[in-house]
Protein backbone atom coordinates (compact mmCIF):
# COMPACT_ATOMS: atom_id res chain seq x y z
CA UNK A 1 0.00 0.00 0.00
CA UNK A 2 1.18 3.93 -0.87
CA UNK A 3 1.38 5.84 1.95
CA UNK A 4 0.58 9.64 0.62
CA UNK A 5 1.33 12.72 2.96
CA UNK A 6 -2.43 13.63 3.69
CA UNK A 7 -2.38 10.40 5.25
CA UNK A 8 0.60 10.93 7.50
CA UNK A 9 -0.71 14.56 8.18
CA UNK A 10 -4.16 13.14 9.18
CA UNK A 11 -2.36 10.75 11.66
CA UNK A 12 -0.08 12.87 13.29
CA UNK A 13 -3.14 15.46 14.02
CA UNK A 14 -5.56 13.00 15.53
CA UNK A 15 -2.13 11.28 17.92
CA UNK A 16 -3.78 13.98 20.58
CA UNK A 17 -7.45 11.68 20.74
CA UNK A 18 -5.24 8.69 21.63
CA UNK A 19 -7.24 7.11 24.52
CA UNK A 20 -5.37 7.23 27.96
CA UNK A 21 -3.61 4.48 29.59
CA UNK A 22 -2.39 4.45 33.04
CA UNK A 23 -0.30 1.34 34.68
CA UNK A 24 -0.70 -0.94 37.43
CA UNK A 25 0.86 1.68 39.68
CA UNK A 26 -1.44 4.67 39.22
CA UNK A 27 1.05 6.74 36.88
CA UNK A 28 0.54 8.35 34.05
CA UNK A 29 1.96 6.16 31.14
CA UNK A 30 4.46 7.48 28.36
CA UNK A 31 2.15 8.42 25.66
CA UNK A 32 4.53 8.53 22.10
CA UNK A 33 5.72 12.09 21.14
CA UNK A 34 7.04 13.83 18.43
CA UNK A 35 10.39 16.03 19.13
CA UNK A 36 8.69 19.49 18.58
CA UNK A 37 10.45 22.83 19.11
CA UNK A 38 7.62 24.14 21.36
CA UNK A 39 7.20 24.09 24.57
CA UNK A 40 4.55 24.86 26.72
CA UNK A 41 4.91 25.35 30.71
CA UNK A 42 2.69 25.06 33.35
CA UNK A 43 2.41 28.46 35.11
CA UNK A 44 -0.18 27.45 37.89
CA UNK A 45 -0.43 25.75 39.80
CA UNK A 46 2.72 25.15 41.34
CA UNK A 47 4.47 21.42 42.20
CA UNK A 48 2.84 20.53 45.87
CA UNK A 49 0.91 23.81 46.40
CA UNK A 50 -1.84 23.19 49.19
CA UNK A 51 -5.93 24.55 48.28
CA UNK A 52 -8.66 23.68 50.54
CA UNK A 53 -11.82 21.49 49.14
CA UNK A 54 -13.89 23.97 47.84
CA UNK A 55 -11.25 25.85 46.42
CA UNK A 56 -11.22 26.74 43.18
CA UNK A 57 -7.94 25.14 41.37
CA UNK A 58 -6.54 27.44 38.19
CA UNK A 59 -4.90 25.13 35.71
CA UNK A 60 -3.05 27.14 32.98
CA UNK A 61 -0.27 26.50 30.58
CA UNK A 62 1.85 29.13 28.20
CA UNK A 63 3.57 28.27 25.36
CA UNK A 64 6.07 29.63 22.89
CA UNK A 65 3.88 29.15 19.59
CA UNK A 66 1.02 29.80 20.43
CA UNK A 67 -0.04 29.79 16.70
CA UNK A 68 1.03 26.25 16.44
CA UNK A 69 -1.40 24.84 19.44
CA UNK A 70 -4.46 22.82 18.27
CA UNK A 71 -5.79 21.73 21.61
CA UNK A 72 -4.74 21.60 25.36
CA UNK A 73 -6.50 18.98 27.24
CA UNK A 74 -6.64 19.09 31.26
CA UNK A 75 -6.27 15.70 33.19
CA UNK A 76 -7.34 15.47 37.16
CA UNK A 77 -5.76 11.79 38.47
CA UNK A 78 -6.08 10.40 35.16
CA UNK A 79 -9.07 11.38 33.81
CA UNK A 80 -9.38 14.25 31.14
CA UNK A 81 -11.36 17.22 32.88
CA UNK A 82 -11.60 19.38 29.54
CA UNK A 83 -9.94 20.49 26.50
CA UNK A 84 -9.21 24.26 25.63
CA UNK A 85 -9.39 25.29 21.90
CA UNK A 86 -7.98 28.72 21.92
CA UNK A 87 -5.79 31.09 24.16
CA UNK A 88 -5.70 31.78 27.43
CA UNK A 89 -5.27 27.87 28.19
CA UNK A 90 -6.48 27.89 31.78
CA UNK A 91 -9.29 25.87 33.12
CA UNK A 92 -10.65 26.13 37.11
CA UNK A 93 -11.37 22.91 38.70
CA UNK A 94 -13.63 22.15 41.24
CA UNK A 95 -12.60 20.96 44.16
CA UNK A 96 -15.16 20.38 46.60
CA UNK A 97 -15.85 16.69 46.07
CA UNK A 98 -12.32 15.72 45.50
CA UNK A 99 -10.67 13.67 48.48
CA UNK A 100 -7.86 15.16 50.40
CA UNK A 101 -4.33 14.27 49.91
CA UNK A 102 -2.22 14.02 46.59
CA UNK A 103 -3.85 15.03 43.02
CA UNK A 104 -2.36 14.71 39.97
CA UNK A 105 -2.56 16.50 37.32
CA UNK A 106 -1.52 16.64 33.46
CA UNK A 107 -1.51 19.09 31.34
CA UNK A 108 -1.28 18.05 27.11
CA UNK A 109 -0.73 20.39 24.76
CA UNK A 110 -1.43 19.17 20.97
CA UNK A 111 0.41 20.82 17.99
CA UNK A 112 -0.83 21.16 14.71
CA UNK A 113 0.75 18.25 12.99
CA UNK A 114 2.57 16.74 15.60
CA UNK A 115 2.33 14.85 18.56
CA UNK A 116 1.36 15.89 22.33
CA UNK A 117 3.54 17.28 24.75
CA UNK A 118 3.08 16.49 28.25
CA UNK A 119 3.03 18.72 31.61
CA UNK A 120 2.92 17.43 34.73
CA UNK A 121 2.32 18.91 38.35
CA UNK A 122 0.75 17.95 41.80
CA UNK A 123 -1.15 19.46 44.25
CA UNK A 124 -2.23 19.07 48.41
CA UNK A 125 -5.64 19.07 49.27
CA UNK A 126 -6.56 19.54 52.46
CA UNK A 127 -9.49 19.18 54.31
CA UNK A 128 -12.09 22.33 55.04
CA UNK A 129 -13.21 20.62 58.13
CA UNK A 130 -12.09 21.52 61.33
CA UNK A 131 -12.45 18.23 63.01
CA UNK A 132 -14.86 19.20 66.43
CA UNK A 133 -14.02 17.28 69.86
CA UNK A 134 -16.02 14.23 70.46
CA UNK A 135 -17.21 14.54 74.13
CA UNK A 136 -17.96 11.16 75.96
CA UNK A 137 -18.81 9.67 78.83
CA UNK A 138 -17.34 6.24 81.02
CA UNK A 139 -20.39 3.58 81.68
CA UNK A 140 -17.83 1.28 82.90
CA UNK A 141 -14.61 -0.04 84.09
CA UNK A 142 -13.52 -3.62 83.40
CA UNK A 143 -10.27 -5.08 84.27
CA UNK A 144 -7.42 -5.66 81.48
CA UNK A 145 -4.20 -8.15 81.79
CA UNK A 146 -1.36 -5.78 82.65
CA UNK A 147 0.84 -7.72 80.65
CA UNK A 148 -1.10 -7.32 77.45
CA UNK A 149 0.87 -4.92 74.38
CA UNK A 150 -2.56 -4.21 73.01
CA UNK A 151 -2.22 -3.98 69.09
CA UNK A 152 -5.85 -4.72 68.34
CA UNK A 153 -9.15 -5.08 69.61
CA UNK A 154 -12.64 -7.02 68.86
CA UNK A 155 -15.67 -6.78 70.71
CA UNK A 156 -18.06 -9.54 69.29
CA UNK A 157 -20.61 -12.21 70.92
CA UNK A 158 -19.71 -11.07 74.23
CA UNK A 159 -16.20 -11.73 73.67
CA UNK A 160 -13.10 -9.28 73.58
CA UNK A 161 -10.45 -10.72 70.91
CA UNK A 162 -7.66 -9.29 71.25
CA UNK A 163 -3.95 -9.21 69.44
CA UNK A 164 -0.86 -8.27 71.20
CA UNK A 165 2.48 -7.36 70.24
CA UNK A 166 6.40 -7.26 71.59
CA UNK A 167 8.83 -9.63 70.16
CA UNK A 168 8.26 -13.35 72.07
CA UNK A 169 4.90 -11.68 73.74
CA UNK A 170 2.65 -11.66 70.75
CA UNK A 171 -0.25 -13.60 71.10
CA UNK A 172 -4.08 -14.07 69.53
CA UNK A 173 -6.26 -13.79 72.67
CA UNK A 174 -10.15 -14.48 73.67
CA UNK A 175 -11.15 -12.48 76.59
CA UNK A 176 -13.49 -12.50 79.02
CA UNK A 177 -14.84 -9.25 79.45
CA UNK A 178 -15.78 -9.18 83.07
CA UNK A 179 -12.43 -10.46 84.00
CA UNK A 180 -9.75 -9.61 81.28
CA UNK A 181 -8.89 -13.19 81.60
CA UNK A 182 -8.08 -15.18 78.19
CA UNK A 183 -10.45 -18.00 77.57
CA UNK A 184 -8.65 -18.83 74.84
CA UNK A 185 -5.27 -17.87 73.67
CA UNK A 186 -2.50 -18.41 70.98
CA UNK A 187 1.05 -17.39 71.56
CA UNK A 188 2.92 -16.24 68.30
CA UNK A 189 6.39 -17.17 67.58
CA UNK A 190 8.87 -15.26 69.59
CA UNK A 191 10.47 -13.75 66.36
CA UNK A 192 6.59 -12.38 65.32
CA UNK A 193 5.71 -8.70 66.47
CA UNK A 194 2.14 -9.26 66.09
CA UNK A 195 -0.10 -5.95 65.13
CA UNK A 196 -3.77 -5.43 64.76
CA UNK A 197 -6.66 -7.73 64.15
CA UNK A 198 -10.20 -7.98 62.38
CA UNK A 199 -13.09 -10.39 61.99
CA UNK A 200 -14.55 -11.14 58.98
CA UNK A 201 -17.00 -14.02 57.87
CA UNK A 202 -16.03 -15.99 60.93
CA UNK A 203 -11.78 -15.21 60.33
CA UNK A 204 -9.68 -13.62 62.05
CA UNK A 205 -6.53 -11.40 60.73
CA UNK A 206 -3.72 -10.44 62.06
CA UNK A 207 -1.11 -8.55 61.13
CA UNK A 208 2.52 -8.20 62.01
CA UNK A 209 5.17 -5.51 62.76
CA UNK A 210 7.92 -5.83 59.71
CA UNK A 211 7.64 -9.31 58.73
CA UNK A 212 5.18 -8.27 55.87
CA UNK A 213 3.26 -11.33 56.49
CA UNK A 214 -0.03 -11.49 58.41
CA UNK A 215 -2.55 -14.65 59.23
CA UNK A 216 -5.63 -15.88 58.97
CA UNK A 217 -7.63 -18.08 61.65
CA UNK A 218 -10.67 -19.88 62.53
CA UNK A 219 -12.50 -17.67 64.68
CA UNK A 220 -13.77 -20.14 67.00
CA UNK A 221 -11.23 -22.76 67.18
CA UNK A 222 -8.00 -20.06 66.46
CA UNK A 223 -6.29 -23.33 63.98
CA UNK A 224 -4.11 -21.14 61.09
CA UNK A 225 -6.13 -21.20 57.87
CA UNK A 226 -3.40 -18.99 56.32
CA UNK A 227 -0.67 -16.96 55.60
CA UNK A 228 -0.85 -14.15 53.17
CA UNK A 229 1.62 -11.47 52.45
CA UNK A 230 1.47 -7.82 52.00
CA UNK A 231 3.91 -5.25 50.81
CA UNK A 232 3.79 -3.00 52.85
CA UNK A 233 6.97 -2.83 55.44
CA UNK A 234 4.80 -2.49 58.34
CA UNK A 235 1.56 -3.84 59.87
CA UNK A 236 0.16 -1.67 62.29
CA UNK A 237 -3.84 -1.70 62.33
CA UNK A 238 -6.68 -3.16 60.82
CA UNK A 239 -10.40 -3.59 60.75
CA UNK A 240 -12.79 -3.63 58.13
CA UNK A 241 -16.22 -2.25 56.36
CA UNK A 242 -17.64 -5.71 55.36
CA UNK A 243 -16.12 -6.17 52.36
CA UNK A 244 -12.76 -4.95 52.60
CA UNK A 245 -9.91 -5.28 55.40
CA UNK A 246 -8.64 -1.24 56.29
CA UNK A 247 -5.14 -1.46 56.97
CA UNK A 248 -2.72 0.91 58.82
CA UNK A 249 1.06 1.41 58.29
CA UNK A 250 1.92 4.03 60.45
CA UNK A 251 1.87 6.56 57.91
CA UNK A 252 -1.20 9.12 56.69
CA UNK A 253 -2.39 6.41 54.12
CA UNK A 254 -4.98 3.65 54.98
CA UNK A 255 -4.71 0.66 52.05
CA UNK A 256 -8.20 -1.15 51.18
CA UNK A 257 -7.03 -4.99 51.21
CA UNK A 258 -8.64 -7.29 49.26
CA UNK A 259 -9.14 -10.32 52.02
CA UNK A 260 -8.45 -13.37 50.19
CA UNK A 261 -5.37 -12.24 48.60
CA UNK A 262 -4.28 -9.71 50.37
CA UNK A 263 -3.79 -7.03 47.01
CA UNK A 264 -4.26 -4.01 47.41
CA UNK A 265 -7.97 -2.85 46.12
CA UNK A 266 -7.62 1.12 46.98
CA UNK A 267 -6.40 3.75 49.26
CA UNK A 268 -6.74 6.42 51.09
CA UNK A 269 -4.82 9.69 52.55
CA UNK A 270 -5.92 11.13 56.01
CA UNK A 271 -6.12 14.93 56.38
CA UNK A 272 -7.39 17.79 58.49
CA UNK A 273 -7.30 21.40 57.83
CA UNK A 274 -3.69 21.61 58.85
CA UNK A 275 -2.03 18.67 56.69
CA UNK A 276 -1.96 14.78 56.80
CA UNK A 277 -2.83 12.92 60.01
CA UNK A 278 0.21 10.47 60.37
CA UNK A 279 0.70 7.64 63.30
CA UNK A 280 -2.69 6.42 62.36
CA UNK A 281 -2.16 2.74 64.06
CA UNK A 282 -5.00 0.75 65.89
CA UNK A 283 -8.32 1.10 64.01
CA UNK A 284 -12.25 0.33 64.14
CA UNK A 285 -15.16 0.73 61.05
CA UNK A 286 -17.74 2.38 63.46
CA UNK A 287 -21.38 3.20 61.87
CA UNK A 288 -19.65 3.88 58.30
CA UNK A 289 -16.62 6.01 60.33
CA UNK A 290 -12.76 5.05 60.40
CA UNK A 291 -11.63 4.77 64.19
CA UNK A 292 -8.20 5.38 64.40
CA UNK A 293 -5.87 5.84 67.64
CA UNK A 294 -2.40 8.39 66.80
CA UNK A 295 0.42 6.05 68.01
CA UNK A 296 2.20 8.24 70.95
CA UNK A 297 -0.77 10.53 71.69
CA UNK A 298 -3.85 10.43 73.61
CA UNK A 299 -6.07 11.44 70.87
CA UNK A 300 -8.34 9.14 68.54
CA UNK A 301 -9.50 10.69 65.41
CA UNK A 302 -12.42 9.78 63.52
CA UNK A 303 -12.00 9.58 59.44
CA UNK A 304 -14.55 9.92 56.57
CA UNK A 305 -13.94 6.93 54.13
CA UNK A 306 -15.03 8.63 51.36
CA UNK A 307 -12.98 11.62 51.47
CA UNK A 308 -10.49 10.41 53.91
CA UNK A 309 -11.24 14.03 55.75
CA UNK A 310 -10.61 13.96 59.93
CA UNK A 311 -14.19 15.27 61.07
CA UNK A 312 -13.84 14.76 64.94
CA UNK A 313 -11.52 14.02 67.79
CA UNK A 314 -12.01 12.04 70.80
CA UNK A 315 -8.88 13.37 73.37
CA UNK A 316 -8.51 10.63 75.84
CA UNK A 317 -6.11 12.41 78.12
CA UNK A 318 -6.29 11.45 81.59
CA UNK A 319 -8.54 8.24 80.96
CA UNK A 320 -6.48 6.42 83.28
CA UNK A 321 -5.59 7.35 86.17
CA UNK A 322 -1.79 8.30 87.42
CA UNK A 323 -3.09 5.82 90.68
CA UNK A 324 -3.49 3.26 88.08
CA UNK A 325 -0.20 3.88 85.59
CA UNK A 326 3.55 2.38 86.44
CA UNK A 327 6.77 2.70 84.61
CA UNK A 328 5.38 -0.10 82.31
CA UNK A 329 2.89 1.53 81.13
CA UNK A 330 2.62 2.22 77.62
CA UNK A 331 0.27 4.42 75.03
CA UNK A 332 -3.48 4.51 74.30
CA UNK A 333 -3.93 1.89 72.03
CA UNK A 334 -7.11 -0.43 71.67
CA UNK A 335 -11.01 0.21 70.18
CA UNK A 336 -13.82 -2.33 70.18
CA UNK A 337 -17.24 -1.56 69.28
CA UNK A 338 -20.32 -3.47 70.30
CA UNK A 339 -22.43 -3.20 67.03
CA UNK A 340 -25.84 -4.22 69.01
CA UNK A 341 -25.76 -1.60 71.98
CA UNK A 342 -22.93 0.93 70.43
CA UNK A 343 -21.16 0.72 73.42
CA UNK A 344 -16.81 1.73 72.87
CA UNK A 345 -14.33 -0.45 74.06
CA UNK A 346 -10.83 1.56 74.96
CA UNK A 347 -7.20 0.43 76.62
CA UNK A 348 -3.55 0.46 76.00
CA UNK A 349 -0.33 -1.41 76.01
CA UNK A 350 0.34 -2.59 79.07
CA UNK A 351 -2.76 -1.21 80.87
CA UNK A 352 -4.32 -2.67 84.03
CA UNK A 353 -8.15 -0.94 83.21
CA UNK A 354 -10.48 -1.57 80.06
CA UNK A 355 -13.00 1.79 80.00
CA UNK A 356 -16.34 1.45 77.93
CA UNK A 357 -17.12 4.23 76.83
CA UNK A 358 -20.63 5.96 75.46
CA UNK A 359 -19.89 9.20 72.79
CA UNK A 360 -22.07 12.24 74.00
CA UNK A 361 -22.68 13.20 70.27
CA UNK A 362 -23.01 11.78 66.81
CA UNK A 363 -19.18 11.45 65.59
Amino acid sequence: MRIIPEMILMFLALACQTPERKNNNNQFAARPQVKSPDKSTITEPKQDQQFTTGDPLTISISTDNSARVDSVEFFIAGGKVATVHSDPYRYIFNTAHRPVGRMDIRINTCYAGEASESDQVSVILLSDIIPRNLPYTITNIFPHDINAYTQGLIYMDGWLYEGTGQYNESSLRKVDLRTGNPERLLNLPGDIFGEGITILNDKIYQLTYKSQVGFVYDKESFNRLQKVYYQNKEGWGLTHDGENLLMSDGSNIIYYMDPEYFSEVKRIEVYDNKGPVRNLNELEYINGKIFANIYGSDQIVVISPETGKVTGVLDMSGILPEADRSNRTDVLNGIAWDEQTGRIFITGKYWPKLFEIRLNTEP
